[in-house]
Order: C-alpha cells, then sequence, then structure tokens
C-alpha cells in the first residue's frame, strides 16, 4: 500500500505538470471561449505561460488522496480477486478505483475548473484551499461537491479502460519508451470514449452562476444552444494533454516503482547475505508488479 501511495503521488503530479496547460487549454474551449487557436492566443498573451498554469494548485493539492485512492484501491482490488493478472480483474480494479476516487477528484476539479475560468477582478482566489474556501463561503458544502455523479459516471468506465489497456501493452516490456507510449495511449483511449461526458462535467462544475440545474439539464442545454458539435469540443487538446500527461505519470509510476524495489533489494540482501540477489528481486517485483 505504501508503494501504491508514493508511487501514485508521483506519477500524478509529474501527469499534471506536463499536461496542465493544454489541460486550461481545453476547459476554455469546452466552455465555447473560441476555438483551440483563438483560446491559445488568449492563454499567451503578453507572452506568458503564467495563465495557462492557473488552477494547477488545486490539482497538485490534492494529487496525494486522489492518487493514493487510485492506486491503492487499483492494487489492493486486483490482488484480492482469484485471478489477479487476468484483464478483466484490471478491467474491475479500474473500474472500482475510479469510481472511489472521484468523491475525491469532484471537488479538486471543481476548484480547479472555476479557476481557469475566472477573469481577473472576479474574485476567485489562487490556490488549492484558497478556492475551497471561496466556493464553501459562498454557496457551502453542496456546492464543493457540484458534479459528483456526473464525474463518477466518466471516471468509472475511465478508468476500466485505463488500466486494462495499459496492461496490455506492456506485458512482457517494461522499457522506458515502452512505458511512456502505454501510458499515453491508455490515457488517450480512456478520455477519447468517454470525452462528451468530460465536457458536460466541465460545463456543469464551471457554472458559478447556476444557469443549471443539473448535468442532465447541462447536457440537454448545451446541445440545444450549440449542437452536437459541442460534445467533442477540445477534443484535439484533451488527446495531445492525454498522451503527454498519462506518458509521464506511468513513466513516473515505473521509476518510482524499480527505485524502490532496489532499495528494498539491498536492504535485504544486506540482512540476508546468504540469498542470492536474484532471488531476491525476483520476489520483490512479483509483489508489486501491479501496473
Amino acid at each position: 500500500m505504501a508503494l501504491d501511495f508514493v508511487a501514485g503521488c508521483i506519477g500524478g503530479c509529474a501527469g499534471i505538470i506536463a499536461g496542465h496547460p493544454l489541460d486550461t487549454l481545453k476547459v476554455h474551449v469546452q466552455s465555447g471561449r473560441g476555438t483551440a487557436l483563438e483560446c491559445t492566443k488568449a492563454l499567451l498573451r503578453g507572452g506568458t505561460i503564467t495563465t495557462a498554469y492557473r488552477g494547477v494548485w488545486a490539482p497538485l493539492g490534492g494529487i496525494a488522496a486522489v492518487n493514493a485512492i487510485v492506486f491503492g484501491a487499483y492494487g489492493n482490488t486486483r490482488r484480492t480477486m482469484p485471478n489477479p493478472d487476468s484483464l478483466a480483474t484490471h478491467a474491475a480494479a479500474g473500474a472500482a478505483a475510479g469510481l472511489m476516487q472521484s468523491v475525491a477528484c469532484a471537488p479538486v476539479e471543481l476548484v480547479k475548473t472555476r479557476q481557469q475560468l475566472s477573469k481577473p477582478g472576479e474574485g476567485m482566489p489562487g490556490g488549492a484551499w484558497g478556492g475551497a474556501r471561496h466556493i464553501l463561503r459562498t454557496g457551502g458544502f453542496r456546492a464543493l461537491f457540484r458534479g459528483l455523479t456526473i464525474t463518477a459516471v466518466r471516471d468509472s468506465p475511465a478508468f476500466a479502460i485505463y488500466f486494462t489497456s495499459y496492461e496490455a501493452m506492456t506485458r512482457g516490456d517494461q522499457s522506458v519508451m515502452r512505458v511512456f507510449a502505454a501510458g499515453g495511449i491508455a490515457g488517450t483511449l480512456s478520455w477519447v470514449v468517454l470525452y462528451p461526458i468530460d465536457v458536460i462535467k466541465s460545463r456543469f462544475q464551471g457554472d458559478a452562476a447556476g444557469r443549471y440545474a443539473g448535468a442532465w439539464d447541462c447536457a440537454v442545454k448545451s446541445v440545444r444552444a450549440d449542437g452536437w458539435r459541442c460534445l467533442s469540443r477540445g477534443l484535439g487538446a484533451v488527446t495531445l494533454r492525454a498522451f503527454i500527461s498519462n506518458g509521464a505519470c506511468f513513466t513516473a509510476v515505473a521509476w518510482t516503482e524499480r527505485t524502490w524495489q532496489a532499495r528494498v533489494g539491498e536492504q535485504t540482501a544486506h540482512a540476508q547475505p546468504f540469498v542470492h540477489p536474484t532471488v531476491i528481486s525476483e520476489a520483490t517485483c512479483h509483489e508489486n508488479s501491479d501496473y
């Protein structure tokens, strides 16, 4: 469980830092603020990328809780099932992890989305805790969990696709390039399939004015106002962001696991000098080969 937590935190932070500018672009395009090119120009106006990283502290601030839930639930669910190495088990464990992490992810993404869409002078403070306190103060506890249901609807199947496809692509080859490419492709697949739901989630959570009564109301009004094409708005940005972010995430997770295993192997070898290091290494890898 400790390895799940540490690897998840490091991998999640790497993914957020690598992909947050494109996530900001995605949210702006999804919210109808212009084309990808128009939003890019607006975000980079003044020759700085500061605006592109607006709202980054919310996901970074919640990454420990979110990734502890995701990788912890995924790894432990796998280990308790009859055939932990089957792809069906990876899918079930991923779905369970996605469902559980949505409870922590929904308020984090709500704060991030509000900060990404806010304009100077609108009163939305920066920082994860500052943004969360502002929402609690202006809307109460329920406002912080606005969009929880649709987040769960998005995340449970998305993580089933995510972990299953990654596992299928990395069996027998854990090289750095394979891990990065598999992580990127797995993340891209999970996003593309569930992308329409993410568009509605972003619009619903970004609605500080209270125009939508619920996620379904948001979907109906969005399609009526902007047509069905609005459900694919920003897909190019999110595809690129998903590949970069998830490739970085899984590479960091794999690096953390290998570093951890090497360290444990060294300590065990010193404590038990008559045990061959290869035996220790294989046993350690089998015990922790969750991803």
